[in-house]
C-alpha cells in the first residue's frame, strides 16, 4: 500500500499523526477517530520502509504503529522517530499484548502501549493524552529555546557591557593619570615660582634657578643663555660639574645647540647623534655627553635658553624633559620681571655679570653688599647644600 497523506498543508500549521499498519480497516478507523476528535492531519504507511521515508521528510507529532508489520517490528521505528522528530511521541499497538511487550515498548521510548482490540473511546483517550503530552513537551522546548536565546543575548550584552566598562575604566584611568600629571606639573611650576620669587636681581635669579633645577634633575653641567636686544644669545651663567666652561665649549653650545633648542622648544640628544655638527676640538669637550636644552619664551619671544649636559651613562629622563618644559615659561616670566624692575630702578646700571667660567676663585665686589644666600653655593665653588 502506498503512503497516503490526508492532512492539511504545512501552511495550516496542523500537527500530523503517522499511522503505520497493514490492516486497511484499522487504518480507516484510526483516521476517522483522528479527524473526529483532533485537529491533526493523518499520514499513512503500511510498512517500515514507507514509514522511515515519511519520518525522514515530513513533520510528525505522533507515531501510531503496530508491532507486527510485514517487514519487521514496528517498535524499531521509535529510534528513527526520535532521530528525525526529537519532540514527537509514539503509541505502540499489538494484537498479542503481554507484560513483557509493554515493558519493552515503554523502555524503547514509546509513550503508551495499546492492546488490540480497542474501543473508539479508548483510542481517542490515548491519542489525546499523547498529543497533549507532546504539545506540553513542544511548549517546554520552545520555552527552553527562548531561554537559551535570551541567555545568548544576555551573554552577548554582558560581553558588550564588559567591554564598555573596561573601556570606561581605561578612559578613567587615563584621565586620572593625565590629571595627576597636570597637577604634578602645576605643583612643579608653583614650587619653582616660589623658589625664584625671592630673587632680588638677575644674578640671584640665575643662582636660585640653577640651584632649584639641580636639586630636581641631579648634578649636571649647566649653561644659562640670555637673549640680548639684538636677538643674539650671550652666556649668562655657567656651572661646572665635570667640564669647565672654556670658550671653545661655550661657543660650541651657542653655535650648535641653541639654534636647535630655539627651533624645537625642547632639545634632547646625545653629542654622538650630532657629532658632525661639532669641530674635533669641540667634540673633545662634549664626547659621550647626554644633552637636554629648553627655550624659554615670554609672549612668544625667546628670552633665555637652558642647557644641561652630563655623561651618557647617567642620562636625563623623560621626567627631566617634562620638568624643564614646565618651568621654562616661569623662568622667562621671572627673567622679564627682574629685568623690568632693574630698568625701573636704574637704567644706567647694568649690574654685575653672573658669568661663571668654572673657576672657584671669584673676587667679591667690595662696593656691593654681600648676601648670605644658600643658592649662591655654585658661584663661590662651595659644596652643594643638597
Amino acid at each position: 500500500m502506498a503512503p497516503v497523506v490526508k492532512a492539511s498543508t504545512p501552511e495550516t500549521a496542523k500537527r500530523h499523526i503517522l499511522v503505520v499498519d497493514d490492516e486497511p480497516n484499522l487504518v480507516e478507523l484510526i483516521e476517522d477517530v483522528v479527524r473526529g476528535s483532533t485537529d491533526c492531519g493523518v499520514v499513512v504507511a503500511a510498512s517500515l520502509d514507507q514509514a522511515r521515508k515519511i519520518l525522514a521528510t515530513a513533520k510528525i507529532a505522533l507515531l501510531v504503529t503496530d508491532v507486527n508489520l510485514p517487514d519487521g517490528d514496528g517498535m524499531s521505528l521509535i529510534p528513527t522517530l526520535h532521530k528525525h522528530q526529537p519532540g514527537a511521541s509514539a503509541i505502540v499497538m499489538t494484537g498479542a499484548p503481554s507484560m513483557d511487550g509493554a515493558i519493552s515498548a515503554l523502555r524503547g521510548g514509546a509513550l503508551d502501549f495499546v492492546p488490540k482490540p480497542f474501543t473508539h473511546d479508548q483510542l481517542v483517550d490515548r491519542i489525546r493524552k499523547a498529543l497533549d503530552q507532546q504539545a506540553r513537551a513542544a511548549k517546554e522546548e520552545k520555552r527552553f529555546d527562548r531561554l537559551r536565546e535570551a541567555v545568548k543575548r544576555l551573554n552577548a550584552s554582558r560581553r558588550t557591557i564588559s567591554k564598555k566598562v573596561d573601556l570606561l575604566c581605561n578612559d578613567l584611568v587615563s584621565a586620572y593619570g593625565e590629571l595627576s600629571r597636570q597637577l604634578d606639573g602645576i605643583r612643579t611650576q608653583e614650587g619653582f615660582r616660589k623658589f625664584v620669587a625671592s630673587a632680588k636681581d638677575l644674578e640671584q635669579l640665575l643662582c636660585h634657578a640653577m640651584d632649584w633645577l639641580l636639586r630636581q634633575i641631579g648634578y649636571a653641567n649647566v649653561a644659562v643663555w640670555l637673549a640680548g636686544e639684538d636677538g643674539e644669545f650671550q652666556l649668562g651663567a655657567y656651572m661646572k660639574y665635570t667640564v669647565a666652561g672654556e670658550a671653545a665649549l661655550t661657543e660650541a653650545l651657542r653655535r650648535v645647540l641653541l639654534p636647535m633648542a630655539v627651533r624645537d622648544g625642547l632639545l634632547r640628544v646625545s653629542t654622538e647623534e650630532i657629532a658632525d655638527k661639532f669641530t674635533p676640538q669641540e667634540m673633545h669637550h662634549l664626547k659621550d655627553q647626554d644633552v637636554i636644552a629648553v627655550n624659554c619664551t615670554y609672549l612668544g619671544e625667546s628670552l633665555a635658553a637652558l642647557v644641561f649636559f652630563r655623561d651618557v651613562r647617567a642620562p636625563f629622563t623623560q621626567e627631566d624633559e617634562a620638568l624643564l618644559k614646565s618651568i621654562s615659561p616661569i623662568f622667562a616670566l621671572s627673567l622679564a620681571s627682574v629685568v623690568r624692575d632693574a630698568d625701573a630702578e636704574d637704567p644706567e646700571d647694568s649690574g654685575n655679570s653672573p658669568f661663571y667660567d668654572g673657576n672657584t676663585d671669584v673676587e667679591d665686589d667690595d662696593e656691593k653688599p654681600k648676601r648670605n644666600d644658600s643658592a649662591d653655593w655654585w658661584k663661590h665653588g662651595g659644596e652643594p647644600p643638597f
